[in-house]
């Protein structure tokens, strides 16, 4: 995008790709102006004529048309998002240039202007330059020492492109062969396991009904109704009044409440005992609710969103732990709520595992607890899964975002050869792990070359950069609001 080649393509494609008549609506809409799409380090960036961000959708939309890519919406869409990265981009790599105290030598920016002054043979015309006015000079002038400033970033971080000694980039950060050797021999520790799969999605309904008969208490259902209101002084008035039946309940959720809890008519939609507790600053003040006589009101009550005054409307129903819904109703709570009680009771199961596989066999304990039995390919400790090095296999569902899974990753390493390991949490299951085969070094990874990691070295610079805090993003708001709502 810096190169003199695309400078010159994009100052003569500037006019000849126009986004803006693209967009059609009432002649309101066009003439507002559009805000900046966002700021990096405080400087705007700013869709006008002759701005940075123009240009750059000028130059991609050429691009895409120039590949035959139909310019609908979506491929507009794709054109600003890759522009405004663009711009992002150079304005941090100019940030970093200017601040390292580096000035673009006049000589340089000479250099790159000969092609545009040059004739059909390529050679430079003075009567070209003479002829061509000062405004436009100055404009390409300007427009070539930024792009240089960026480009001196560029060919200091990741090699120029254009300048060498012998086959070595003249600029850029260099790899010594012992940094190769090193990422090339990463690849040669690969690891295979067994792994036994408990899944939490099978917990038993007798251990469900279990903790459920332990924790009745939690499971009631109550008939309520409630007012919740921002200012504690207007909940107090508002339970003076129905105290003093001035105004009845129902007409108070009418006149006063935000319903924050309740429906339009001020019925509690979540009304057991424990969804109650979680809208209380302070747990112990359900006890008030609870000793409620039917028909008879709180006092008013802190709660997490505002000041309620909760109202008995029915007696208490206690659950019945033989119906479907109350046993689905424990299982939200536990999965939501108290997960630890399930990852214990799977926990459990899988350390009766490791003793039967310590009996008999890691295959023939799978079979007897009937689970599932996973044979993981050997594979890197390779976190995030970088194609430097080998993968783990994650299409298996157990195995879904574990080449992330800290946890995961360092109990399957720390292992010795044919140790089993102990239980690990990953994804909604407890999994033990046996390590079992090494693996050799992949063919791409030995072939592992500079070119490879400059691309990682450009790839982790535009993901720095895209979120940095000195990024101000509106890109999203502002295009949907101004360009496609036009």
């Amino acid at each position: 995008a810096y190169t003199i080649g695309s400078l010159i393509i994009l100052l003569i494609c500037a006019f000849c790709f126009v986004i803006l008549p693209a967009f059609t609506g009432s002649s309101d809409r066009q003439q507002e102006k559009i805000p900046p799409f966002g700021k990096y380090n405080g400087k705007e960036i700013v869709y006008e004529q002759g701005s940075d961000f123009a240009d750059f959708v000028s130059q991609y939309g050429q691009m895409f048309q120039s590949y035959g890519q139909q310019m609908d919406q979506s491929t507009y869409y794709y054109v600003f998002n890759y522009a405004f990265n663009s711009t992002v981009t150079k304005y941090a790599y100019q940030e970093a240039v200017k601040n390292s105290g580096y000035t673009v030598p006049k000589s340089a920016v000479t250099r790159k202007l000969i092609p545009y002054f040059s004739d059909e043979n390529g050679k430079y015309s003075s009567k070209i330059y003479k002829q061509t006015d000062a405004s436009t000079i100055a404009n390409l002038s300007k427009t070539v020492e930024d792009n240089l400033i960026s480009d001196r970033f560029y060919d200091d971080n990741f090699g120029s492109t254009s300048e060498f000694v012998g086959s070595e980039a003249l600029f850029g950060l260099k790899e010594s062969d012992a940094e190769l050797d090193f990422l090339t021999k990463y690849d040669s520790d690969k690891r295979g396991f067994n792994m036994a799969v408990f899944s939490m999605n099978d917990y038993p309904e007798e251990e469900l009904v279990k903790y459920g008969k332990a924790n009745a208490a939690k499971f009631n259902k109550f008939d309520m109704s409630a007012i919740t209101v921002s200012e504690k002084t207007t909940a107090n008035t508002i339970l003076k009044r129905i105290n003093n039946n001035e105004i009845t309940f129902a007409d108070a959720v009418s006149e006063y409440s935000d319903k924050t809890y309740t429906n339009t008519e001020g019925k509690m939609a979540n009304n057991y005992q424990y969804q109650i507790e979680n809208t209380l600053t302070n747990k112990e003040d359900f006890a008030a609710i609870a000793n409620l006589s039917v028909a008879k009101a709180s006092d008013v009550i802190d709660t997490l969103v505002g000041y309620t005054i909760f109202y008995k409307d029915a007696e208490t129903v206690k659950p019945d732990f033989e119906t479907e819904e109350v046993k689905s109703l424990i299982s939200t709570y536990l999965k939501n709520y108290e997960i630890s009680v399930i990852e214990d009771y799977y926990s459990a199961k899988a350390t009766d595992f490791t003793n039967a596989v310590a009996k008999s066999d890691f295959a023939s304990a799978c079979e007897d607890f009937g689970i599932e039995l996973v044979e993981i390919e050997p594979f890197p400790l390779n976190y995030g899964s970088v194609s430097i090095a080998s993968t783990l296999d994650t299409s298996n569902a157990a195995l879904t975002y574990a080449d992330t899974n800290e946890n995961f990753l360092k109990t399957a390493f720390a292992l010795k050869k044919n140790e089993i390991s102990k239980p690990v949490v990953i994804n909604n299951n407890i999994v033990v792990l046996q390590y079992t085969t090494n693996g050799e070094v992949s063919d791409d990874v030995a072939t592992l070359s500079d070119s490879t990691l400059k691309e990682f070295d450009q790839s982790s610079s535009s993901s720095s950069i895209l979120s940095s805090d000195k990024l101000e993003n509106n890109f999203v708001s502002v295009y949907f609001d101004y360009m496609m709502r036009s």
